[in-house]
């Protein structure tokens, strides 16, 4: 078995606007995530500039690795509490 599953940006918007569980499961179940003990996350940040973070997410540990080029400690503070209270839920 792999240990990852590569997630898509493609899908939050779908999340962010209550989709149905059939439109979330047709667009996510080919990952297996549920399978996977390493979800890698890209996203897009549409502002300021327009760029690409990424966030490593270890299930059984309940940790996240986020990588960010462009910013600093405290501009990505509140991505990290908006992704803990999703794995949390």
């Amino acid at each position: 078995m792999r240990p990852c599953a590569i997630l898509s940006t493609h899908n939050l918007p779908h999340i962010q606007y209550n989709a149905s569980d059939d439109i979330l499961w047709w667009n996510m179940s080919w990952t297996l995530f549920w399978e996977r003990e390493i979800w890698l996350l890209p996203i897009h940040c549409p502002s300021p500039v327009g760029h690409w973070v990424f966030c490593a997410i270890y299930i059984l540990s309940k940790e996240l690795h986020f990588f960010d080029s462009l910013a600093e400690w405290q501009p990505w503070r509140t991505d990290i509490k908006v992704s803990d209270d999703l794995i949390h839920a």
